[in-house]
């Protein structure tokens, strides 16, 4: 069973702090007392500096601190591991909370669905990729709270969260699967929003979800913070999932949405909540009732994780062990291009982006190529340069070798600067 217990709220002389039980294991969700009087007095002596500043402003500063303390907890910890070595599957609903009922023809309601799929998914990464750790939120009929699903992945560290549900819809000719990832609905309010979000009536309640609101500013700024740090992530994990649901399973695909949901923006990694299908709908509640169906969406949530790992630990372990963001070939020797690690300013041609490494046989028509990794972008140039016209040159030499949209740049102390800058920094 689960349990929930609130020692004590948030106070600057201590911490708030909350134990539960989720699969025979004892969590405790904290906030750590030095980073938050750290956060606290930070935003309360910039305040006091600043005697205009209105006390609804500053209350609201401080709440918003508080508000993001999962994400600037994960941020600050030092044992942060950057490989994909563990995930946290979410089978939505459970215990008392049956989600959604379906047609009535079927026993199993969208928390046995979403519970079988949640295992079947943890079954193919242990068997295939036994150095990924599986975590469930639930590994049988109960009901955690959610900020008791989200509070597990941010103490756990996890390096993607997904969360499993069912779909429904007042006409039954619904169908079709979506993924969502954490986002600001400014229409109408979310359908899959109202039905997958908490229910906040009570004191209790508003201390464990921190007056959760969707609608509130507060909410729409912690949003954007977040999509800043996991949205480009979520969403790739996100669209192979629905690739998958197409091209292999036979689905229609619904896309990916934005949602503003709770478990998708209060973990500190990337994630995506899954709609398997609409049980509203007859012939899919067929296929989701049925073990083949249930395999088959295991299995393609499965080859997307697979996939978004291989592409993203090339590029995550890149950033972690490149000390130098410059690479070069081992041997320089044109007396312009001299040795790349030594030059701090320097003229280039930006030929190519990719999000993975290129292969050298793309590049073994640039002189002396290099990159720079902008974020998770690999952008790859041609040549070192100290001189406008001669980089001028090297460019119309490049456009003639068919990269028509290269483009000169600048480059100092290993960043792409302006033209313009680099020119006054050689001169």
């Amino acid at each position: 069973m689960v349990s929930t217990k609130v020692s004590c709220a948030i106070a600057v002389k201590g911490s708030k702090h909350r134990s539960f039980k989720l699969n025979n294991r004892v969590y405790s969700d904290f906030i750590d007392k030095s980073k938050f009087c750290f956060l606290f007095l930070l935003f309360s002596n910039t305040a006091k500096l600043n005697k205009k500043v209105p006390m609804v402003k500053r209350i609201l500063a401080i709440f918003l601190v508080l508000y993001s303390i999962p994400v600037w907890s994960y941020l600050f910890s030092s044992d942060y591991d950057v490989a994909l070595t563990k995930v946290i599957i979410d089978a939505g609903h459970g215990g008392k909370d049956p989600g959604n009922l379906g047609t009535g023809r079927y026993k199993l309601k969208e928390k046995d669905i979403a519970l079988d799929v949640a295992l079947k998914l943890g079954a193919y990464i242990n068997e295939n990729i036994p150095e990924v750790e599986v975590i469930y939120t639930r590994d049988k009929d109960v009901f955690p709270a959610l900020y008791e699903r989200t509070a597990l992945a941010n103490i756990e560290k996890a390096d993607l969260f997904i969360s499993i549900h069912c779909d429904a819809f007042t006409s039954p000719d619904a169908v079709g699967c979506s993924s969502f990832v954490v986002g600001v609905n400014h229409g109408k309010h979310s359908r899959v929003a109202i039905k997958e979000n908490p229910v906040i009536a009570t004191e209790v309640d508003k201390l464990n979800y921190g007056n959760f609101d969707i609608n509130s500013p507060e909410f729409q700024i912690e949003v954007s913070l977040y999509q800043k740090m996991y949205e480009k992530n979520s969403l790739l994990l996100a669209d192979k999932i629905q690739t998958q649901f197409r091209e292999r399973v036979n689905r229609k695909d619904r896309g990916v949405k934005r949602a503003p949901l709770y478990v998708t923006s209060r973990v500190a990694m990337p994630s995506v909540l899954v709609e398997l299908g609409f049980l509203t709908n007859p012939k899919e509640e067929d296929f989701l009732n049925s073990e083949q169906g249930k395999n088959y969406m295991a299995s393609a949530i499965y080859r997307a994780f697979k996939e978004y790992k291989s592409e993203q630990e090339g590029v995550i372990k890149d950033i972690q062990e490149v000390k130098k963001v410059i690479h070069q070939s081992e041997e320089i020797t044109t007396p312009e291009t001299k040795d790349i690690a030594k030059v701090k300013t320097f003229l280039s041609v930006q030929v190519l982006s990719s999000s993975s490494l290129v292969s050298d046989e793309k590049l073994k028509k640039l002189k002396n190529p290099f990159y720079l990794l902008d974020v998770s972008i690999y952008k790859y140039y041609s040549g070192v340069f100290s001189n406008l016209e001669a980089v001028k040159t090297h460019q119309k030499e490049l456009v003639n070798q068919g990269f028509k949209d290269c483009f000169i740049v600048g480059v100092h102390n290993d960043a792409k600067v302006d033209v313009s800058k680099a020119l006054e920094l050689l001169k």
